[in-house]
């Protein structure tokens, strides 16, 4: 069943899943052959209704980030999203709204992702976080002059794929200024970690890798 978490920003009491749908996920997402996850942020509002504001994901290879396949297994996610029903969160015992970051994750047949760790054919995929401490070559991203003029600035969080010797061979942004992310995924394209190792053998790896545009 694919992973749904409800994670509440501010001191509330978070609200319940009621109903949580899993996408229909379209042909293109076992085309691709990576898995992946989709992060989409909604508000919940005092009946519980979802409404989607932003959604992010999956990585697309780096051969093809603007590949069309990920954005329809971004919108076939953002479907069922718009599906999910919540008990109403609370705020001193009244119904509130509420932003959510709702997760989904499939695997690389484009089925709901199986528990944590596997992958097609018992192949391995380490799930590592933030992965700035075991970067081995970092690219610098881009910075258009253009887009330094008018002053856009910030962190662009770049979720990665890599191969069993540390390359990365997928990515996409998942969050930061829309005018920086395509930069962010090009950069960390042309990046790599140490490899992982786990009980004598090589696996592939999934992460964050977080790029700062100063102004």
């Amino acid at each position: 069943m694919t992973f749904l978490a409800a994670v509440a920003f501010g001191q509330i009491q978070a609200p319940k899943a009621i109903n949580s749908p899993d996408p229909i996920y379209p042909p293109e997402a076992a085309e691709m052959g990576l898995g992946g996850t989709v992060v989409v942020y909604v508000e919940l509002d005092k009946k519980g209704e979802v409404s989607v504001k932003n959604a992010f994901g999956p990585v697309a290879p780096c051969s093809n980030l603007d590949d069309r396949r990920a954005a329809k297994i971004r919108e076939a996610v953002i479907s069922a999203a718009k599906k999910a029903r919540f008990e109403p969160a609370l705020k001193d015992g009244k119904p509130t709204n509420i932003e959510l970051s709702l997760t989904f994750r499939f695997d690389r047949t484009g089925e709901p992702a199986r528990p944590r760790g596997e992958g097609l054919e018992g192949k391995r995929v380490v799930e590592a976080g933030v992965l700035q401490g075991r970067v081995r070559h970092l690219a610098r991203p881009d910075y258009p002059a253009s887009v330094r003029a008018m002053l856009i600035s910030g962190v662009v969080p770049v979720s990665v794929l890599t191969d069993t010797n540390g390359k990365i061979v997928a990515a996409a942004a998942i969050g930061g200024h829309p005018q920086l992310r395509h930069s962010a995924a090009t950069a960390a394209c042309k990046s790599s970690i140490e490899p992982v190792i786990l009980s004598g053998v090589p696996v592939e790896v999934t992460g964050v890798i977080n790029y700062t545009f100063n102004r």
